[in-house]
């Protein structure tokens, strides 16, 4: 399964020793880069809230707007920084997902609610689902 990682550079090493036995990783960490290589196939995009100081949303509406990649889910992630209070949480969802998102995930609320590791392994669950569902509806 190939992942597209849209993060700032600080969270790459995360991602990777905690996906590189999982996924075979691609990291973009500006918008020229995700552009160059939206041209390869991808099962799933993820994109973290900061990257290319919070381009989170432009990258998304170029994915969902390429007839080739419209439908390769695009998972928007909130990885740095404190927890979001819940009306900020509900209308960064609200909007990722009108804008053909899979979904929005606070990895901090994820951290509270079931400890670090177990969601660590639910975030790479999600993103394992989302690639499978798409390999099976090219």
């Amino acid at each position: 399964m190939s992942v597209l990682v849209a993060e700032v550079p600080g969270v790459t090493p995360i991602v990777r020793e905690a996906w590189q036995d999982y996924f075979t990783l691609h990291f973009c960490t500006s918008m020229a880069e995700a552009e160059r290589l939206l041209d390869s196939r991808f099962d799933v995009i993820v994109c973290g809230t900061h990257f290319a100081e919070s381009k989170m949303f432009d990258l998304l509406r170029l994915v969902k707007s390429m007839p080739d990649m419209r439908d390769v889910p695009f998972l928007c992630v909130r990885v740095l920084d404190g927890e979001l209070d819940s009306t900020a949480f509900q209308g960064i969802s609200i909007a990722a997902c009108a804008l053909g998102a899979a979904g929005f995930v606070d990895l901090n609320r994820w951290r509270r609610e079931h400890g670090f590791d177990q969601a660590r392994e639910k975030l790479r669950d999600l993103v394992s689902s989302l690639a499978k569902r798409h390999s099976n509806n090219p």
